[in-house]
């Protein structure tokens, strides 16, 4: 599992209902994909660390951006995390690594959205917002939610958590039509 999942109950409503299989695999894609396509992006090639591995603490993270989301009956919270050299070779534009980092986790929740829409589940997100620290370690107390782990090709470190906790049952509707929804990178203007 990737994507750490809680359904609640509204109160007085009796059991949680249970999250269908295909929108829990929805939910992991998207995380994945987004992840990869975002560092791709940004001249950082990612792969996913399998598991076992993937429960290894990352002891080499530098970073964290924190975006928050909700959308109908949910809110949740993406993480993304760096080593110092995936966050500063991704870095283009030489922006100091906090806004850096902001910025991917907030590149990360856009792409996550998008990828969401265009299976026709809708989410809103919140202004970024960063933690760093040099001792910024992945801490395993909860096995059963492992980050998404990744290495870059020169050894950094990427990982990704997202939380979603639903009030009631998820609701996925028709996807739009092909090319209503912009891809990512797009440019948007307004008039």
């Amino acid at each position: 599992m990737v994507v750490k999942l809680t359904v609640r109950s509204a109160p007085g409503s009796g059991p949680a209902p249970e999250t269908p299989a295909r929108a829990r695999g929805l939910l992991d894609a998207a995380a994945t994909d987004a992840a990869v396509e975002l560092f791709a992006a940004h001249r950082a090639t990612i792969t996913l660390v399998p598991a076992p591995d993937a429960h290894t603490p990352m002891v080499d993270l530098a970073a964290l951006g924190i975006v928050r989301f909700t959308g109908p009956a949910l809110t949740g919270t993406a993480v993304v995390g760096t080593s110092m050299s995936t966050l500063r070779r991704s870095n283009g534009r030489g922006t100091s690594d906090r806004d850096w980092v902001a910025e991917l986790a907030n590149q990360f929740v856009g792409r996550f959205k998008l990828k969401l829409l265009r299976a026709g589940f809708e989410l809103w997100s919140m202004a970024p917002v960063t933690v760093s620290g040099r001792l910024l370690a992945t801490a395993v107390s909860q096995p059963q939610f492992a980050p998404l782990s990744f290495r870059d090709s020169k050894g950094g470190s990427v990982g990704v958590w997202i939380e979603i906790e639903l009030d009631g049952a998820l609701t996925i509707t028709a996807p739009p039509a092909a090319g209503e929804i912009p891809s990512e990178g797009d440019v948007i203007l307004f008039d």
